[in-house]
């Protein structure tokens, strides 16, 4: 299965910071949950699917991504699609 890992996605909230240099950047606050696109959906994924009027990322664009959003990435892990990996 083809996805990609976003994690968290940040969003400005419409207020400008400036640092001790003086240069100015957006405020940003986090979007609640785990977030992972993907090109295919299967059954067990379709409770994660979530409506994105302006989506962050794409796949290459491709206006057929699937956006997925979990609780966090221990329930993504659970649905078995990504296997993490030990460290010994």
């Amino acid at each position: 299965m083809t996805y990609d890992l976003i994690g968290t996605i940040h969003k400005p909230t419409g207020v400008t910071l400036t640092d001790a240099e003086g240069f100015e950047y957006p405020d940003m606050v986090a979007i609640e949950g785990y977030h992972v696109n993907i090109l295919e959906l299967t059954p067990e994924l379709e409770p994660f699917v979530v409506q994105v009027n302006t989506p962050s990322r794409k796949f290459a664009g491709r206006d057929d991504t699937i956006h997925l959003r979990f609780s966090d990435r221990a329930e993504w892990l659970s649905i078995g699609i990504e296997v993490e990996e030990e460290t010994i």
